[in-house]
């Protein structure tokens, strides 16, 4: 595919933009980034002020300990909380405390974050899906986290696969069990013992 397939497939994930200047102008401001499988995308300790959209692939988000461990917090897909951006360094002006990595090999589009924040807010529409787009991560962010603290392992593996099995097609059981907060080992177990 060549930058103009890659940024139709963002613009129809978009609400209709009837305004043909901005979308020049996005168009313009947009960077398409293509990454290998294990390369990073937002760098653990970087200061990182974009938005991306994932066009294809997918994405873990790795939290480093202090120990120097990664920790698996989140999965991105190009259906799944696609749209995401560096939180500490956009709402904090800290450098980030993880690292966004390819999951396989992946495309997004990269638009510096305060161009598009200004931009939006002259197109309701734009304004309105962002805020959705929002609302709909950290929705997500918050289930895992309740459901995760709220039951046991067994129970929150069974949750997952009812509602996220798709996280079982595309990411490794290792993320997988970092994010359940358990060892691959226990995972292995857990998945044996569960029944539908």
């Amino acid at each position: 595919m060549d930058t103009h397939q890659y940024f139709d497939i963002l613009i129809n994930k978009l609400p209709p933009i009837n305004d043909g200047s901005i979308l020049h102008t996005l168009k313009n401001h947009c960077e398409v980034i293509n990454l290998e499988k294990g390369e990073p995308l937002i760098a653990f300790q970087s200061n990182n002020r974009k938005i991306y959209c994932i066009i294809q692939g997918s994405f873990i988000r790795n939290i480093i300990t202090s120990r120097g461990e990664e920790k698996t917090v989140m999965f991105h897909t190009e259906s799944f909380c696609e749209f995401f951006k560096s939180y500490d360094s956009v709402y904090f002006h800290q450098k980030t405390n993880y690292e966004i990595r390819a999951n396989e090999k992946s495309v997004v589009i990269a638009a510096d974050y305060d161009f598009f924040f200004n931009l939006i807010q002259n197109d309701i529409e734009l304004l309105g899906f962002y805020t959705h787009k929002t609302e709909e991560l950290f929705l997500a962010i918050d289930l895992f986290r309740n459901f995760q603290l709220g039951l046991t392992s067994e129970e929150y593996l069974k949750w997952l696969y009812e509602h996220y099995n798709f996280l079982f097609l595309r990411f490794s059981g290792q993320n997988i069990a970092s994010f359940m907060g358990i060892t691959n080992v226990w995972l292995s177990n857990l998945k044996a013992k569960i029944t539908f």
